[in-house]
């Protein structure tokens, strides 16, 4: 069979029966801004942008989740007794997009709110969101790190409001003691991968 491929509104899943590998891959296509009084957006900056999304993406994401499978296909079969990694990756494109992501060049040392509308596919970004950012909620306070860019990632793959799924460092998220999750908390690797 080789590669089952399977064309989403969000995403492209390619399942690679031979080797037991899932590729997740979004279509993005940027809408680029600047905030008042800076340069506008050079080509060499939009290209370091992208290539610092796909590689913090990248490191955050890929090979941490796994697929199991179970039925009586041969592709089940062969691969009941092992878990199936699943690498996630975004590729930039002037048309037909997943997601349409505005991002927008503001001074170091910023902050600007990042956000995903998932009926939309609409991302919202800015230049900082490489930068580790510590989040600290609730009673007792909790603290996590995290990197924006790939943790906007993870609305896009479905952990979203919409789904009853959210943000998980907001203190009204059940999923909020799960310091391994990969939205609550970026490990270092991620923050280091994405410099």
């Amino acid at each position: 069979m080789g590669h089952v491929v399977r064309e989403t509104a969000w995403c492209t899943i390619d399942i690679d029966t031979r080797i037991g590998r899932v590729f997740l891959q979004e279509r993005w296509q940027y809408i680029w801004k600047v905030q008042p009084g800076l340069a506008a957006w050079t080509s060499d900056e939009k290209r370091d942008f992208h290539q610092r999304a796909d590689r913090s993406i990248w490191a955050a994401w890929s090979n941490r989740a796994s697929l199991g499978v179970v039925g009586k296909s041969d592709f089940a079969k062969r691969f009941s007794r092992r878990r199936i990694p699943i690498n996630l990756d975004i590729r930039w494109v002037v048309a037909k997009p997943h997601w349409t992501v505005t991002v927008t060049k503001i001074p170091a040392g910023q902050f600007r709110k990042s956000k995903v509308e998932w009926a939309s596919r609409t991302v919202s970004l800015d230049t900082n969101d490489f930068k580790t950012r510590s989040i600290c909620t609730g009673t007792p306070k909790v603290c996590t790190t995290q990197v924006p860019v790939a943790h906007e990632f993870g609305h896009t793959v479905g952990n979203t409001v919409v789904f009853g799924r959210g943000d998980e460092y907001k203190s009204s998220s059940p999923h909020r003691g799960d310091q391994g999750s990969i939205l609550h908390c970026f490990n270092n690797f991620s923050a280091r991968s994405a410099s």
